[in-house]
């Protein structure tokens, strides 16, 4: 069986060997790993630090040697006594190539060896050395014009009271230096190459390299970039491809800001890695296979009881209540055969129990149905005569419900009529107050035409005053006409009496003639005097008609005014009747409309008693019908009781006790 629990058991231990053994395996190869860098780091920085450091040594020594001879020359720049002098160091140094002085720092006047003067100050080491700083000056590597020998130049300053004052150098093949990284090793195909402080290749494999071709042209970033650190003084690590290859890489510095590189390819570097995890896979492999064997054992033991448990339960549930399992141990596989004996014998009991009760249940259910076929019986009495309740109480809902809305209509009316005497007695309160304004205004206008009345009759007085002195004035008038005449005809008379006087009469006759003027203008004035008279007596006249006719129409209008003060009594009167009848109107209505609440009220309870009543017998005859359908229901289970206790019964059969 594919799902079988021996099956399964085999399954998830060889799962938990094959994590266990792969969580080992990874482990150690992951250590191993970073054990193996570790080391491959510190053995190539060892390395190339240790290649740096015999450089460093061997251009030192060289450099020692320079200073000596140095130190040696004349203090008065004796130059056929520097000369043997270097002759003689280079007969004594013959790894040195050839040496030369100099008793300035113009580079123009340099005697070598032999003795002749030349002029190098174009080259860059003596450009280098002609700044007068003290230093020693190592020149770039370059191929030697003389004997083809790959040399560097050595410049060491030559000093007198602390001061540089010219030069002594040598050139120096460098054989030696490119034998010694020629021949440093690391892992089995590594090697190591030497790179000038301008990045020119000293020394490569791949002999095209030297002197003539640059890490800085080789297009590896990884290298350009150690190269910069190595120019800082820095050492360190790096990791490149080169020619479709990884490879490993460890540089470190010299003195003269030479660059010496240690490479190696990384899957040779990691080889030992490799070799470890192929001895862990086959080793895990064997364990694999031994845990497996054990495993399967392991499961076949742990099965066996298990299986004979299964048969046993097996035969149990086919009804044979006699198997019993064999218990072998105190494990828990025992324990729990025992505990299967003892279900199987507490079922056997159970079942003798069950049989007995079932009989038992088939008689009982026999009398409750009995029972409740009775019960349905009397339920469905009962629901008839609730059914008989329910129809009077909603008939009498439904009288009661037009009442109510009959009252409500009624009440609505009352209401109506209420709120309408209200408006009524309002416009009466207002009228009577208008009505009393009214009346204060006829018995102001009543006083205004006595006034007025008064005021003509004092105006007529005036008038007629004013007509008697009109004519007083007519008289005098009338004089002053008379007396202009008298005097027109003293003037006349006077005239004729200074025409007869002849020279002594002329000047009174002009005085006469002037007064004749004056009375002529004064009869004149009193004629336009007269004629404004008679005007005025005139109008005087009219103004006496005019307010003799308006005394009369005052008082006509007082006595109109006074009818209208009456009218008004009369109005203001019936007002006042109107609002109190209203006012007795409204409160009425407003009982009304208080007892016809009442009444609404009343007949509303009623309504609501009436509909309580319908729905209460309406809940009645729905609890009595689901109380018949609940007996309905029991009924139903009991039936369905009796076919378990018969089904029981024949389950009970099945077993073998």
């Amino acid at each position: 069986m594919k799902n079988s629990l021996k099956n399964k058991l085999i399954i998830v231990l060889c799962l938990l060997l094959v994590i266990s053994l792969g969580t080992v395996c990874g482990a150690s190869y992951w250590s191993a790993s970073n054990l193996l860098a570790d080391s491959l780091d510190k053995e190539a920085e060892l390395s190339a630090s240790n290649l740096s450091i015999r450089i460093d040594g061997f251009f030192q020594e060289k450099i020692e040697i320079v200073r000596a001879v140095g130190g040696l020359m004349s203090a008065d720049n004796n130059v056929e006594y520097d000369l043997k002098l270097i002759q003689a160091a280079q007969k004594k140094n013959p790894e040195f190539e050839t040496f030369f002085f100099s008793h300035d720092l113009t580079g123009k006047k340099v005697i070598n060896f032999k003795g002749e003067v030349t002029d190098i100050s174009d080259r860059p080491h003596i450009k280098e050395a002609s700044k007068g700083e003290g230093k020693v000056v190592v020149s770039e590597p370059v191929v030697s014009k003389r004997t083809g020998n790959n040399i560097v130049t050595l410049v060491v300053p030559v000093m007198k009271d602390n001061r540089q004052y010219g030069y002594i150098g040598s050139t120096i093949p460098i054989d030696d230096i490119q034998e010694k990284v020629s021949q440093e090793t690391f892992g089995q195909s590594g090697y190591a190459f030497l790179v000038s402080k301008t990045g020119t290749f000293i020394y490569h494999p791949t002999s095209e390299y030297i002197l003539k071709e640059s890490i800085l042209n080789m297009g590896i970033l990884e290298l350009q970039t150690a190269f910069e650190d190595i120019k800082k003084g820095n050492h360190g690590i790096a990791q490149y491809r080169y020619k479709n290859t990884e490879r490993f890489a460890s540089y470190a510095p010299t003195n003269l800001n030479w660059g010496v590189y240690i490479t190696a390819p990384v899957a040779e570097l990691h080889a030992p890695v490799d070799q470890l995890s192929a001895r862990l896979m086959v080793i895990s492999l064997i364990v694999l296979a031994i845990g497996v064997v054990l495993v399967y054992f392991l499961a076949v033991r742990m099965v066996k009881p298990i299986e004979r448990l299964n048969h046993a339960v097996n035969v149990v549930a086919q009804g044979n209540l006699k198997e019993t399992v064999t218990v072998d141990g105190r494990d828990e596989i025992a324990v729990l055969s025992r505990d299967f004996n003892q279900t199987v014998s507490h079922l056997k009991n159970l079942i003798e129990d069950v049989s007995l009760s079932s009989d038992q249940v088939q008689r009982f259910s026999q009398e409750v149905s009995e029972g409740i076929k009775q019960a349905t019986e009397n339920i469905n009495q009962i629901g008839l005569s609730i059914a008989q309740i329910s129809e009077g109480a909603e008939a009498q809902a439904t009288s009661s419900q037009d009442v109510a809305l009959s009252m409500n209509d009624m009440a609505a009316g009352i209401v109506k009529i209420a709120e309408t005497s209200a408006h009524v007695s309002e416009a009466a309160q207002i009228a009577t107050e208008q009505a009393e304004q009214g009346t204060a205004v006829v018995e102001q206008a009543v006083r205004q035409m006595g006034s007025i009345g008064e005021g003509t009759s004092k105006a007529t007085v005036a008038i007629e005053q004013l007509n008697n002195r009109s004519k007083e004035i007519e008289g005098i008038l009338d004089t002053i006409s008379q007396l202009t005449s008298q005097i027109n005809l003293l003037a006349l008379n006077a005239s004729i009496e200074a025409a007869r006087a002849g020279e002594h009469g002329r000047g009174f006759a002009v005085v006469a003639g002037e007064v004749k003027k004056l009375a002529n203008q004064s009869e004149e004035s009193a004629s336009k005097i007269a004629m404004l008279i008679g005007e005025i007596q005139q109008d005087t006249r009219h103004a006496v008609e005019v307010m003799t006719e308006g005394n009369q129409n005052a008082q006509q209008g007082m006595q109109l005014v006074e009818e209208v003060r009456e009218i008004f009594g009369h109005i203001l009167e019936s007002s006042r009747n109107v609002a109190a009848h209203i006012l007795e109107v409204s409160a009425a209505s407003e009982q009304m409309s208080a007892g016809s609440e009442q009444v609404s009220a009343s007949v509303d309870e009623m309504h609501n008693i009436a509909k309580h009543a319908s729905l209460d017998a309406q809940t009645v005859a729905r609890a009595t019908e689901e109380q018949l359908q609940a007996i309905q229901e029991i009924d139903q289970s009991v039936e369905r009781l009796n076919a378990v206790a018969e089904e029981l019964q024949q389950g009970i059969r099945r077993f073998t006790v």
